[in-house]
């Protein structure tokens, strides 16, 4: 019984090897399913063999009851005058069994893992390589070219004054220059590169002139653009770790201070984690996919950004705001205590509602890596928009948070850009 055991077992075997051969071929996912399905149907033949094997286990003959009434053994003592023995089995035996199986039943759990991540990441590359050949031919029909190293992005019907733009692939970088974080200098350029640290401790008006000099139509990203960029990572499941939107969190990139710096980034998308120290399945990943099929880096953590926005008056907040304008604290989009003051409805997390894919966007939390708002509603100054959060901000880091501490002189480390065209 045991040999049929492990035959069936070879069987397994031979199905997984199979279905991971069709995956890493780049074949139809649900070839992979069918060689699945087909797994599991020898499975449950091999639990009726166990099934069978375990009953005579506990009958305690090694001759099956068909061959005895062959023999017309019908009695223990005509077994013995035919020369047949009757024993049960040892303990070690058992025990041998047991462990066999055990081993069996761990490989198989562990193969069935491997081939649907494996079925994943198939479905995952045929998916963005199908959005990126139909970007490719829409770009060609409306005659729009994004520079090198930089990302195509759809506009959206349902935010008001959304177009398709095209958008830094990376965070802001000194051309030329590996170290983003010195003084400024006017003859620096700007450029998006993978190698290199961001750009930062430029003030606002600075950012906004160092991506005019671009060239035309290239300017400091607009929180409109930010927040089409943000509805469209929010709406592909690649971006979430249970594979469905809205399912476990997004991806919210470098976060949690280690190390303590801003990084740089990697020419390879699928590389998304470099510089964190961290892998799958940590939401310490630094890329998200768009719908263009193209994907882009520290939308979320690293550093803040800078965008074309700034809010004048009282700002959002709670009730609980302290009465120190100095003192700023963090606050959930979806605070019922929330209120609004200065803060445009277009630049709120809940304006993104209306897309059917985010239409549960007010349940999600900074738990499930969306970001969160950094305010005080008694501060009536004029202060800029920074969004995406840095490497220190944990799950304060997201695609939606929103930083209104900073005025449009700060300087700090911690604070870069990207442009957009």
């Amino acid at each position: 019984m045991i040999s049929s055991i492990i035959a069936h077992f070879a069987e397994k075997v031979k199905s997984l090897s199979l279905s991971l051969s069709l995956s890493r071929n780049g074949v139809k996912v649900r070839q992979c399913q069918a060689s699945l399905t087909s797994f599991f149907s020898r499975l449950r033949q091999c639990q009726s063999s166990l099934i069978s094997f375990l009953n005579g286990l506990r009958s305690g003959s090694p001759v099956g009851f068909s061959r005895q009434q062959r023999l017309g053994l019908q009695s223990v003592s005509k077994r013995h005058e035919a020369g047949l023995t009757v024993r049960g089995f040892t303990i070690v035996e058992l025990l041998i069994v047991v462990v066999v199986i055990a081993i069996l039943a761990t490989i198989m759990i562990v193969s069935y893992n491997g081939i649907t991540s494996q079925a994943r990441e198939s479905a995952r590359k045929s998916d963005i390589a199908a959005w990126k050949k139909q970007s490719e031919i829409y770009k060609i029909e409306h005659d729009i070219t994004c520079p090198e190293n930089w990302v195509f992005v759809y506009g959206n019907p349902q935010i008001p004054g959304s177009k398709d733009f095209c958008v830094m692939k990376y965070e802001a970088k000194v051309q030329g220059q590996d170290n983003g974080n010195q003084p400024y200098n006017p003859t620096f350029v700007a450029e998006s590169r993978s190698s290199g640290t961001p750009w930062v401790g430029l003030t606002q008006a600075q950012a906004l002139s160092e991506a005019a000099q671009l060239g035309d139509d290239i300017h400091l990203i607009t929180n409109t653009e930010w927040m089409t960029l943000a509805a469209d990572v929010l709406s592909v499941k690649y971006n979430w770790s249970g594979g469905t939107i809205g399912s476990g969190f997004i991806y919210s990139g470098h976060n949690d201070n280690f190390p303590d710096a801003a990084l740089a980034a990697s020419s390879d998308d699928e590389d998304g984690y470099t510089g964190t120290g961290n892998q799958a399945p940590s939401n310490q990943r630094r890329t998200l996919y768009l719908k263009s099929g193209d994907a882009i880096w520290d939308m979320a953590g690293d550093v803040y950004e800078r965008v074309n926005a700034t809010i004048t008056g009282a700002q959002p907040g709670v009730p609980g705001d302290s009465a120190d304008i100095a003192v700023f604290a963090w606050k959930e989009w979806s605070d019922p205590q929330m209120v609004w003051n200065n803060l445009p409805a277009a630049d709120r997390s809940s304006a993104l509602a209306a897309i059917p894919e985010l239409s549960l966007i007010n349940t999600w939390s900074r738990d499930q890596g969306v970001g969160a708002l950094y305010s005080n509603k008694n501060d009536t100054s004029e202060h800029v928009f920074l969004r995406g959060g840095r490497w220190v901000n944990g799950n304060g880091a997201g695609v939606l948070t929103l930083n209104l501490l900073h005025t449009s002189l700060s300087t700090d480390k911690y604070i870069g850009f990207r442009a957009a065209r």
